[in-house]
């Protein structure tokens, strides 16, 4: 599902040691982010979630049969996650399958069919699962089963797209120098391709909208600050990072070169409106009416505007 999930990358990790514990140092970590510590390559899964934003799933490779593959849910399937609750899913849901049907609901949690086994410890092998899903679809999900995740927040917010396949490599090296895993040469990515979001700004338009001549070089310079690419003199072509969706047209360049020159340097000057023409005849009749009907002992009752006229 290419509008659901456009980048899905799984790395698999042989030979682990499944005595092995998580190390002192990574326990407290997760302790201290408000994460309970379960098994190793969980574990490692939550920390790199942790320091670099993009959510992981950790399959055990001996209880998934055949290809794994992202879709929507067909109306009325079954599937029962992690934490023990067997769901009936929507038509909308999507999840991750193998050949057998669901294995997990998508950017929320895994399905406990292929769930690393952290009682017997007998997980040898794993499959590290790193994607970027729709934010929507991760957002009515999780609303539609109130399964609030660490991944489903993660996800419904924005995660890079770009980040996948580096926490993927992060994961694996970290499994591979605690568990003592090896990892297969094989790398599994599907991308849909999508090209970068560029904008044109007028190099002066910063400058419009504060009211301060910053000139091109500096706009150049604070937009390069947060990762966009520019080029061009008067009209400046700027490719936004991917991890900036939030910027999305020339106005939100500007606010990001007036926030780092800093809120607090733009002057504080009152326009300058143009010269009035006194008071309309209508207006002065207004109030010359309510001069006389004040001396002669009335007062104004001033409505609330925002009513009917019938009440």
């Amino acid at each position: 599902d290419p509008m659901g999930c456009d980048r899905f990358t799984a790395r698999t990790v042989t030979g682990l040691d499944p005595e092995t514990l998580s190390p002192i140092w990574l326990r407290r970590r997760l302790q201290k982010a408000g994460m309970r510590p379960i098994s190793l390559a969980v574990d490692i899964t939550n920390y790199v979630m942790l320091e670099l934003g993009q959510p992981l799933h950790a399959y055990d490779r001996t209880r998934v049969q055949g290809a794994i593959g992202v879709r929507r849910a067909e109306q009325g399937e079954k599937l029962t996650t992690l934490d023990g609750v067997t769901r009936t899913l929507d038509a909308e849901d999507l999840v991750i399958t193998d050949d057998r049907g669901p294995i997990g609901l998508a950017g929320v949690m895994g399905g406990a069919n292929t769930e690393i086994d952290d009682t017997e410890g007998t997980t040898t092998e794993v499959v590290i699962e790193a994607a970027h899903f729709d934010a929507l679809s991760i957002a009515r999900t999780a609303r539609r089963h109130k399964l609030a995740s660490e991944a489903s927040k993660r996800f419904e917010r924005g995660v890079d797209p770009q980040a996948a396949s580096a926490a993927a490599q992060r994961t694996v090296d970290l499994l591979v120098l605690l568990a003592g895993g090896t990892a297969d040469a094989g790398v599994t990515e599907v991308i849909a391709p999508s090209a970068p979001h560029s904008i044109t700004i007028p190099a002066n338009h910063p400058d419009k909208v504060a009211g301060v001549d910053y000139g091109r070089e500096t706009v150049v310079r604070r937009l390069q600050q947060v990762g966009c690419d520019v080029y061009g003199q008067d009209e400046l072509i700027v490719t936004v990072p991917s991890w900036r969706p939030d910027l999305t047209d020339p106005n939100d360049l500007a606010e990001e070169v007036i926030r780092l020159e800093g809120y607090e340097n733009l002057p504080s000057t009152l326009p300058k409106p143009p010269a009035g023409l006194g008071l309309t005849g209508r207006q002065r009749l207004h109030r010359r009416i309510g001069r006389v009907l004040a001396g002669a002992g009335y007062v104004e009752a001033l409505n609330y505007p925002f009513i009917g006229e019938h009440v």
